[in-house]
């Protein structure tokens, strides 16, 4: 241990200091041994960064980043990377200077430049599940621009662990690692990247599990995208008190009030008690959540 390590563990002892750590994740970082021999499966975490936020508008990943992260199966917990792939691509019209400045890259970085299909295709083979820190994003973008991410379960950072439940007030990526104990510098597609792995390598407030160990719970389980459709106007209120979000129906989708629940018949007798009688109640699995659901 070197002596800034010693002062660091020092200030750790304090209860009026609270102490960074830059992550620092190599090609082929380790976590942890599996001297178990538990079994393994793969998971990529995958972040983008875009021209805009809506692919229906026109708008294309220009930064792509994915670590492929073996794990244990039953404890969830990460063991090593064992694959990475990272790419820009030009998307064929000028980058606007609030993009380049929130990402730092420029029209000369993207072009000419495209992604390497063959290269992405091997990184993914084995994967199992996809995670990125906002799905519902990424998702889109990946799909409209790689066929195979059709056929990839994907979870959330975001929204599948309970940030909330834990007083963190915010779930934003760099606040999150800074609640426990990371920072990084940059909002470069491996800079994120990195940072969500190392998130998810911490264990949970109050638990001995990594924070992985609880998204892949909520993975693994199905969830039901509720939309009160017809819902008497005098009861949104009441609906945006208990969740519900408002789609104004832009691109085909459904114009409605909506919820994601893993409680399908309390979010119907919720609604019945409002008067709506015939809710839009689509089942979904980690291989179909985060998509847009067209009317």
């Amino acid at each position: 241990m070197n002596r800034f390590d010693q002062a660091a563990a020092v200030l750790r002892e304090h209860p009026d200091y609270r102490v960074l750590t830059r992550v620092r994740l190599d090609e082929n970082h380790v976590f942890a041994e599996n001297d178990g021999g538990e079994p393994c499966g793969r998971l990529a975490i995958i972040d983008t960064e875009t021209t805009g936020l809506e692919v229906a508008s026109g708008d294309r990943i220009i930064d792509l980043a994915i670590a492929v992260c073996e794990y244990g199966r039953h404890s969830g917990r990460p063991f090593r990377i064992v694959a990475r792939y990272e790419g820009l691509e030009d998307p064929g019209v000028p980058l606007s200077p609030v993009i380049t400045a929130l990402t730092g890259i420029t029209d000369e970085m993207v072009q000419g430049a495209s992604f390497d299909e063959a290269a992405l295709t091997a990184t993914m083979a084995g994967v199992t599940l996809a995670i990125c820190h906002n799905a519902r994003f990424d998702r889109a973008f990946l799909e409209a621009r790689f066929p195979l991410f059709a056929s990839v379960n994907f979870g959330c950072s975001l929204e599948e662990i309970p940030w909330k439940d834990w007083q963190i007030a915010s779930s934003k990526l760099d606040y999150l690692g800074y609640r426990f104990g990371l920072f990084h510098e940059g909002h470069r597609a491996r800079a994120d990247v990195d940072m969500l792995l190392a998130l998810l390598a911490q264990p949970a407030p109050h638990d001995t599990r990594a924070l992985l160990s609880l998204l892949l719970d909520h993975a693994r389980q199905p969830s039901w995208r509720v939309h009160a459709v017809n819902l008497p106007f005098e009861c949104k209120d009441a609906a945006k008190a208990n969740g519900y979000v408002w789609n104004e129906g832009k691109h085909d989708t459904i114009k409605a009030w909506w919820k994601e629940t893993q409680d399908e018949a309390t979010e119907r007798a919720f609604l019945e008690n409002l008067g709506c009688k015939k809710p839009l109640v689509v089942r979904e699995t980690a291989l179909e959540r985060y998509r847009s659901l067209k009317s």
